[in-house]
């Protein structure tokens, strides 16, 4: 049994791509999601980050469209991963391994009350996803 998770955020930074031996393309990026929590003082806001990790033609998809602060809601499954600091004290971190994702609009800035969008998704990206979400 696996826990899964569902993200809405924004990427930290472009996404980190590599080909493995075998020739599976690997694409890892940050993204972060903002919670508020309302406190004696006011609302509190905090950012968490969270490692996303997509294989196949949904890392190539990801890795050809999305840049830093690019908005999406992600799917997918929990990886721990146990690991050694620098001074061997031992460390535990979690990964979402990509199962599906979904491009959003940007937020809505306060400021000015319009949506940001970032520009239209390319046509080819809908059907790539598409197909994607069909071999499931």
């Amino acid at each position: 049994m696996s826990a899964s998770i569902t993200l809405i955020g924004n990427l930290g930074k472009a996404p980190e791509t590599r080909t493995t031996d075998k020739g599976t393309f690997i694409a890892s990026f940050s993204m972060a999601s903002n919670t508020v929590r309302k406190t004696n003082d006011g609302p509190v806001e905090k950012t968490n980050w969270f490692r996303v990790i997509a294989f196949g033609k949904q890392a190539q998809t990801l890795a050809k469209f999305v840049d830093k602060g690019t908005r999406l809601c992600v799917v997918g499954t929990l990886s721990f991963n146990p690991w050694l600091d620098r001074n061997g004290t031992p460390q535990a971190g979690a990964d979402i391994v990509l199962q599906e994702f979904q491009f959003l609009p940007r937020a809505r800035r306060a400021e000015s009350g319009s949506e940001d969008t970032g520009g239209p998704v390319p046509t080819s990206v809908v059907s790539e996803v598409s197909d994607q979400v069909a071999a499931f």
